[in-house]
């Protein structure tokens, strides 16, 4: 094969990586956006070569598109029945995959509505956002108890901005992107991280107290340091520490207008990498149907 087929995705992982990595100084809701874009991106393009690679394998040549599909395979080459048969065993896993995180994700909502929303007869200390038409959030009595008014609005703030900017649908991309290429789970671990610091700064702009925000998603974490959400976004989700010390710190800029500028530069980026690589394929595909 031509390594050039191998160029987009190299330079979407490391670009992902890299925003993973080297967080911009800006609003998480913008680093979230531009996270959910490279790595939507980088899934896309891994799917393609995949799928470009078997249809180089299993390609026939007939009267009708010797020309075309001559010239594929002379320029990248024949693609070896072993190796086309390890890619076409990775799709399949990768297929399974996706069905597989859909369905837990299923499960989970289901399970999450059957809670019911408002105050569940809990002891333990938890909130959740629950998505869709019967969701909303969920709060424990044992949340109650320990939290006072204040902090208690601290929690509705957060929870709502998750539901209100739908977040479940960033980490359910997000988790659907790492079953297609596994590389992406450091990229996504930033984007979990982003999606609740922007629900924190949210929080904190609603009650006007960095201070008492902080607190109190310190509070719940330390009463409840490990429950699983089932795949929803919630107050204790993800790094802690790193989300208190950035709440003490000073608030993010907006990025108005550099957040969309940016955004739109990513969006053409990621455009002019996968686009030339996909308008190939879909010709091949064509010529081969």
């Amino acid at each position: 094969m031509n390594l050039e087929i191998y160029l987009p995705v190299a330079l979407l992982t490391m670009a992902s990586t890299l925003m993973a990595w080297r967080q911009p100084r800006m609003h998480p809701a913008w680093h979230a956006r531009l996270l959910i874009l490279l790595i939507g991106a980088t899934a896309l393009t891994v799917l393609g070569m995949l799928a470009f690679v078997v249809m180089i394998a299993i390609g026939t040549l007939t009267a009708a598109n010797a020309t075309v599909l001559g010239r594929v395979l002379i320029g990248h080459g024949q693609v070896p029945a072993p190796v086309a048969g390890v890619v076409i065993v990775l799709l399949l896993i990768i297929g399974a995959g996706v069905i597989h995180a859909v369905a837990r994700w299923h499960r989970d909502l289901r399970d999450a509505k059957a809670l019911g929303t408002g105050v569940v007869a809990d002891e333990r200390p938890f909130a959740m956002a629950v998505p869709g038409r019967h969701g909303g959030v969920i709060l424990s009595k044992g949340l109650l108890s320990m939290l006072s008014r204040r902090e208690l609005e601290v929690v509705l703030r957060h929870e709502a901005a998750h539901i209100q900017y739908s977040h479940h649908l960033y980490l359910m991309a997000g988790t659907i992107a790492t079953r297609i290429f596994p590389a992406l789970i450091y990229p996504y671990r930033a984007l979990c991280f982003a999606i609740e610091r922007w629900a924190d700064e949210q929080a904190a702009a609603a009650v006007g107290d960095r201070e008492l925000t902080a607190r109190t998603i310190a509070r719940v974490a330390l009463a409840q340091p490990a429950r699983d959400a089932g795949g929803f976004p919630s107050l204790t989700g993800s790094h802690i520490a790193r989300r208190v010390e950035a709440l003490l710190g000073q608030s993010p800029p907006d990025n108005r207008i550099t957040g969309p500028v940016l955004l739109s530069g990513a969006w053409m980026a990621t455009g002019s990498a996968i686009s030339p690589t996909l308008t190939h394929h879909a010709s091949l595909l064509l010529v081969l149907l």
